[in-house]
């Protein structure tokens, strides 16, 4: 496990991690005795220069009082949840936090100038243990070796965040290479600590039947993971397909979310949202492939370690969603839920999956919200400390490697070559050196060979905890030449489509 150095101030930290901890959180705090009254929060509000009527008072009134009590419980640091409220309560109260920039500021402000009825416990700190399960292993005598070709493009493309060229591109728009993304409900302000963080990583297999063989994938984000700039956007624009015996439903996260019996009063009507791009190798054909060969494709899952608490998760993709329980322990794989036996995602080459862009074209002619390159990683928070609730564990990734230039932006000078990886055995050479052509290809994503039986976790119904939700939005991408400028320019169009489905967008940990 990573652990966070209080040290991450600059957005360009770099994580070296030589040895791997498995942390917890280590204590609780208490909630303050009295709630705010209607009067003392329109009070708190006027302050600030804003006047709600009766209506809209009465509408907000819930949601800031349980803000405030978050905020009582941490007032030392501060938490990215008050925040995240405070979005939320401005928009419903009229006032354009996307547009107004004061309007965050005045309602978080009014949030913390009513006092807490008792002081404060200081916010859990951490407690870490070396995990043997962690130890070097070696891999199967009976695993077949990759070929020298495939090796040599897979570490190239998985040490994209030590190129020069590379991050020249992404520095000039502000972007960031990661190998673990902090995808945090609840982080203190302006610290990489908090009462709800997790940790995501991408491990993409070297070859599909070992999963020892995996390494981390490298995501591209629009900012630092120090920074974590997010999205607060309407939550009914996230939807979830449920596949079932050739046919697929669509319905809204809220919608899911009240099936699943883990609906939240205050809490389900925007979402926080991160995006990102993941960049893993695959297979190139070699030109004697005929149109009834497999796809050539390689093996990833999501990890995640939510260090301290416990979230439902779910995963969204064209084929359809799967749901587990992840807690504090160690990283956790998320598999594909095939008829209940466990399988392993693909990456394809876009072109190669015939069947998965029709069945985007289908299912788009049916009005859903569909697409073969896209990830959804959803994070639904779970109560604190509730018995019966049961983690899927379904395995862990081999912590084997050490972890390099994981949180922040590589160093320049690490790398001793100017181009980016280039295809593997097969690709047109041509492809390689057009620096205004793309360098990375449109990858759809399916499921690999059933590897046991696929254990969700049990317990959770009802246990959902009164905080937002998390969703990763994550496009796959493949490198097919060197990366470009048409490349960055189309992470950037991605980014911006978010943009307009956002109500708020900013950092709720680091201010400006």
């Amino acid at each position: 496990m990573i652990v966070r150095s209080s040290l991450l101030r600059s957005q360009k930290t770099t994580l070296t991690i030589a040895s791997l901890f498995a942390l917890m959180a280590c204590s609780s705090a208490a909630a303050p005795k009295l709630a705010p009254g209607d009067e003392q929060i329109l009070t708190a509000l006027k302050q600030h220069s804003i006047s709600p009527d009766s209506t809209l008072l009465a509408a907000v009134s819930g949601e800031f009082r349980q803000t405030h009590e978050e905020w009582c419980r941490n007032q030392s640091t501060g938490n990215s949840k008050i925040s995240f409220s405070a979005v939320q309560i401005a928009h419903t109260l009229g006032l354009n936090p996307k547009i107004d920039e004061t309007a965050l500021s005045r309602v978080k402000s009014a949030i913390t100038s009513i006092s807490c009825s008792e002081p404060p416990m200081a916010p859990p700190y951490r407690c870490g243990t070396g995990d043997l399960r962690y130890q070097p292993r070696c891999l199967p005598d009976a695993v077949p070796m990759p070929s020298l070709a495939w090796s040599d493009y897979f570490q190239k493309t998985l040490s994209l965040n030590s190129n020069a060229g590379f991050l020249k591109l992404l520095q000039g728009k502000g972007f960031f290479p990661v190998k673990i993304s902090w995808e945090d409900i609840g982080r203190y302000e302006g610290s990489v600590w908090g009462d709800r963080i997790s940790d995501v990583g991408i491990w993409v297999r070297k070859t599909e039947s070992d999963p020892q063989s995996a390494e981390l994938a490298l995501s591209v984000r629009r900012d630092s993971n120090f920074r974590d700039k997010v999205l607060v956007v309407p939550a009914h624009q996230i939807k979830v397909h449920l596949a079932s015996n050739g046919s697929t439903r669509e319905v809204t996260l809220a919608e899911r979310l009240r099936e699943l019996n883990l609906s939240s009063a205050s809490h389900d009507n925007n979402v926080i949202v991160s995006n990102q791009f993941a960049i893993v190798p695959i297979p190139a054909a070699d030109g004697k492939r005929s149109s009834s060969d497999t796809p050539l494709r390689s093996a990833f899952n999501f990890s995640i370690y939510p260090y301290g608490s416990t979230n439902y998760v779910i995963t969204d993709v064209i084929e359809g969603s799967s749901d587990a329980i992840v807690g504090p322990g160690s990283h956790q794989l998320l598999y594909s839920n095939v008829a209940g036996k466990k399988a392993p995602f693909t990456a394809s080459r876009a072109a190669e999956r015939k069947d998965l862009l029709e069945l985007e074209s289908k299912l788009k002619a049916q009005g859903m919200d569909v697409d073969v390159q896209r990830y959804y990683l959803i994070q639904v928070p779970l109560k604190q400390g509730t018995s019966g609730v049961q983690l899927s564990n379904m395995g862990a990734p081999p912590l084997r490697h050490r972890f390099q230039n994981l949180g922040g932006m590589a160093d320049a000078s690490l790398s001793s070559e100017e181009g980016m990886p280039m295809a593997a055995a097969g690709a047109p050479e041509t492809m390689a050196r057009e620096l205004k052509k793309p360098g990375l290809e449109k990858v759809a994503i399916g499921h690999g060979d059933v590897e046991g039986d696929y254990f969700g976790g049990t317990g959770f119904s009802g246990q959902r905890a009164e905080e937002p939700i998390r969703v990763t939005v994550v496009y796959f991408v493949t490198p097919v030449g060197e990366v470009s400028s048409a490349d960055i320019h189309t992470f950037t169009k991605a980014f911006e489509s978010w943009d307009g489905q956002a109500i708020w967008g900013g950092s709720f940990v680091v201010k400006g």
